[in-house]
């Protein structure tokens, strides 16, 4: 407790009293933080632009033990997002990565992978908004193994057997979305052999590079491991995300992949 000084991304603001804000953000070295911005939206605040959504930072802020609500004390704008939040797929997609954060994040319980995870993704968005609908599955693949909420699969959720040699054919996808081998295979349907190298890309790409591995599949194919996605975190999260209804039409939930809704 005390005075923390950390990088953060500032996911979420809104208005405090009369010339206060409140910003909840991601930070390196203190986790998901909500804090009290005191005269942010004064027109000569000594914050400026440095506490608008989407911004990399140096955040200084001071936490009370047993009190959720840091003091913001200053913040220093490293990078900021303001072209990618200009258009409006690209603030779409960066506020359903925000809520995911937000979501699954714990307060205050530091997770640097979860952070670097964040800042490579927003990054990812900004110089590449056209990949939108690949970065936010890969966002959500992420943020799903990070919280341990996503299925190994490397193994059949079955007989526990690898699944790494996998052809065509011989994985299955089921409506709780785990993978099982051709013998455990239960309700489900197969997936080929190309959406399962791309969702074991996962654990060893980029999200740049696996973008590009994303649409180097058939449409089908990523509609899979999209679907698989989306429907592990509304699981998870037990109803649709509030921002996820902004990103749907650039990411169908029904179509030839035929997974459904959960």
């Amino acid at each position: 407790m005390g005075l923390v000084e950390t990088e953060a991304v500032v996911l979420h603001t809104h208005k405090l009293a009369e010339a206060d804000k409140i910003a909840v953000c991601m930070t390196e070295s203190a986790g998901l933080i909500r804090g009290v911005a005191h005269g942010a939206r004064r027109l000569k605040s000594r914050f400026g632009a440095a506490l608008e959504p989407f911004t990399l930072v140096n955040l200084t802020f001071f936490e009370k033990e047993a009190r959720e609500l840091v003091t913001i004390k200053s913040a220093e704008i490293i990078k900021s997002y303001f072209d990618a939040a200009r258009d409006v797929e690209g603030l779409a997609a960066l506020e359903y990565l925000a809520e995911l954060v937000r979501e699954f994040a714990p307060p205050h319980q530091p997770d640097p992978k979860l952070f670097r995870m964040l800042r490579a993704c927003v990054d990812a968005l900004a110089k590449e908004p056209e990949n939108s609908r690949a970065l936010l599955s890969y966002c959500e693949l992420w943020v799903l193994k990070l919280a341990g909420f996503l299925p190994d699969y490397r193994v059949c959720a079955g007989c526990g057997k690898p699944l790494g040699g996998a052809q065509g054919g011989d994985v299955h996808v089921g409506p709780e979305g785990v993978l099982r081998c051709r013998i455990c295979r239960q309700a489900g349907q197969a997936i080929s052999a190309e959406a399962y190298r791309l969702l074991s890309a996962i654990r060893v790409s980029g999200p740049c590079v696996w973008s590009r591995s994303y649409f180097a599949v058939s449409a089908r194919d990523q509609q899979t491991v999209s679907e698989m996605a989306q429907r592990l975190v509304r699981r998870v999260l037990e109803r649709e995300p509030k921002s996820g209804k902004l990103v749907q039409a650039e990411r169908p939930t029904d179509g030839p992949a035929g997974l459904g809704r959960a």
